[in-house]
């Protein structure tokens, strides 16, 4: 989910989306570069489209298991930094990505609703 303004020009309840937006994506991508660190695959996911739940799936439980047994964590691992110009929304699209801008809309405006209520 992309967020409404990387520099906090929204609103309240935009800013508040936003920050919890990227806490919980940070949660998300140590979840990730640590799978990727200890299991090389995952960097370059080459199997086939049937494949690559079981792949990730294996991997994943594999990781709990070192996690029971108290395997040392490798450094996670980071993606490298993706350069260039946005994607664009192509025309076909657009009444998706509007849907997803009314929607994005709608959960901050929830979110903040219930917090500042507390």
């Amino acid at each position: 989910m992309t967020p409404f303004s990387p520099n906090g020009a929204g609103t309240p309840a935009q800013n508040l989306f936003d920050g919890m937006l990227m806490k919980g994506r940070n949660v998300v991508v140590e979840a990730i570069g640590l799978l990727k660190a200890r299991w090389k695959i995952l960097q370059d996911l080459n199997v086939g489209i049937n494949h690559a739940p079981q792949t990730i799936v294996a991997c994943c439980v594999l990781h709990n298991l070192c996690q029971i047994a108290r395997e040392p964590e490798p450094e996670p691992w980071k993606e490298p930094d993706e350069s260039g110009s946005p994607a664009r929304v192509l025309e076909s699209e657009k009444q998706f990505y509007y849907f997803g801008e009314s929607l994005r809309q709608a959960l901050a405006d929830d979110l903040h609703q219930r917090l500042s209520t507390r």
